[in-house]
């Protein structure tokens, strides 16, 4: 009778399930760690690149785009 491979060597099911999760585990901490630690930057950066590729083409640029200064306040509603 034959039986799965895991079933005649069961370390190497735990092993597999070690590795899967230590994958899963550094998959998780380096998204963590290589995420944009400020959003706002990257808004920036997208702004400015658009103005750029905008003056570029000779395209109108509208006017959220010649703010320079813009600053978003979020109002906390209670209720």
């Amino acid at each position: 009778m034959k039986e799965g491979l895991l079933y005649q060597f069961p370390l190497f099911g735990l092993v597999g399930a070690l590795l899967a999760g230590l994958a899963l585990l550094s998959a998780l901490v380096g998204r963590q760690f290589f995420k944009d630690k400020d959003p706002n930057k990257k808004v920036e950066a997208d702004r400015a690149l658009l103005k750029e590729l905008l003056e570029g083409f000779g395209l109108e640029i509208p006017a959220e785009l010649e703010e320079q200064d813009r600053k978003v306040i979020k109002s906390i509603k209670t209720s």
